[in-house]
């Protein structure tokens, strides 16, 4: 049984004690980097902070009328808004509409997952993490913005799909470990892609520079 068990969590199965690895794993290596490898500027400072204190706040938790909210998703929610609100007008109208999109994305495919399980052919929280990546790539090109874009339309999408859940007499927590470890995993392949695209620019341009001294 033992071993049956471990099978069926490595092909896609994940048991509910194990909510919340990806977003704790991903977060304190956030903190590490940013505390012991980054330079000490101001926004290393509200990074580290910031990783810092989503993690505590990750297992607390409150009720706003008939909603169960964890402040680890406020605390996002609301740090990504604020530094989205920096943005000018134009810029701010794109995101709300990249935003809605995202939310729109994470909501369907949500209740999808609840109410016709059977197309999941693989673990559902990476599914909807590889979803939200590529509508991110797909409206934006700079990191910062692809980030702020899966945080705010993730927690839109979640507060949709609580709503419309309770609706048909189904409990879900607002930014319960699931939303969490969503978000990080899409966050962890955004970093990975913007790692690998500066990369790529990176040899292209020594490429370049190259030909012309040849040349």
């Amino acid at each position: 049984m033992f071993i049956k068990d471990a099978i069926m969590n490595i092909i896609g199965g994940r048991s509910e004690n194990m909510e919340g690895i990806y977003f704790y794993f991903f977060f304190w290596i956030l903190w590490i980097i940013s505390t012991f490898f980054m330079e000490k500027t101001r926004q290393r400072t509200m990074l580290a902070a910031a990783a810092l204190i989503a993690i505590i706040l990750s297992s607390v938790s409150l009720h706003i009328g008939s909603f169960h909210v964890t402040l680890a998703f406020l605390f996002l929610f609301c740090f990504a808004c604020y530094f989205a609100a920096a943005q000018t007008c134009r810029k701010l109208l794109y995101m709300v509409i990249a935003a809605l999109t995202t939310a729109f994305a994470y909501a369907s495919f949500q209740l999808l997952a609840l109410f016709d399980p059977v197309w999941i052919w693989m673990d559902r929280t990476w599914m909807l993490a590889m979803a939200l990546v590529i509508i991110c790539l797909l409206f934006y090109e700079n990191i910062q913005s692809r980030l702020l874009c899966l945080v705010i339309g993730g927690c839109q999408g979640e507060t949709l799909y609580s709503i419309v859940s309770q609706k048909v007499s189904f409990s879900h927590v607002i930014g319960s470990f699931s939303f969490l470890d969503t978000v990080s995993i899409s966050a962890f392949c955004l970093l990975i892609w913007s790692l690998f695209e500066q990369i790529t620019m990176h040899v292209s341009s020594k490429k370049t520079i190259k030909g012309t001294k040849q040349s």
